[in-house]
């Protein structure tokens, strides 16, 4: 009974990490804009996270100013309002969906993917 629980607990973690598998190129990342039926997907920190699930991002536009379908990194970075979004306490509860291109050219062993405020931390090697 003890390998079925390794066995299950084993297929649940690798399902937890599979969207660290999924790369989407910019032009992909596009269609996933909240129009004509499609998820709204959005970028930051070469994470990207399904939007659709919250009220703001419904119509795949956020706050008149924000597009769906893109990478969104500087707008979190320097527009966003630091209360509401430190921390990554607003896109840690959104599911993550996959890593964009450029981050895993960056990051080819996604699997060591560490996290602070929903964003990867650059290690930093000493020479």
């Amino acid at each position: 009974m003890l390998a079925g629980s390794a066995a299950a607990a084993e297929k649940k973690s690798a399902e937890k990490d599979a969207w660290k598998k999924r790369v989407f190129t910019a032009e992909e990342l596009q269609k996933y804009n909240g129009r004509d039926g499609q998820p709204v997907y959005a970028a930051v920190d070469g994470i990207v996270y399904d939007l659709s699930k919250s009220k703001y991002w419904k119509t795949g536009t956020h706050m008149k100013q924000h597009e769906a379908g893109a990478d969104l990194s500087a707008d979190i970075h320097e527009k966003a309002p630091k209360g509401i979004h430190k921390d990554g306490k607003i896109l840690n509860k959104m599911p993550k969906v996959g890593v964009t291109e450029e981050y895993a050219k960056k990051k080819p062993e996604a699997s060591a993917v560490k996290e602070k405020a929903g964003a990867p931390k650059e290690n930093k090697v000493k020479k």
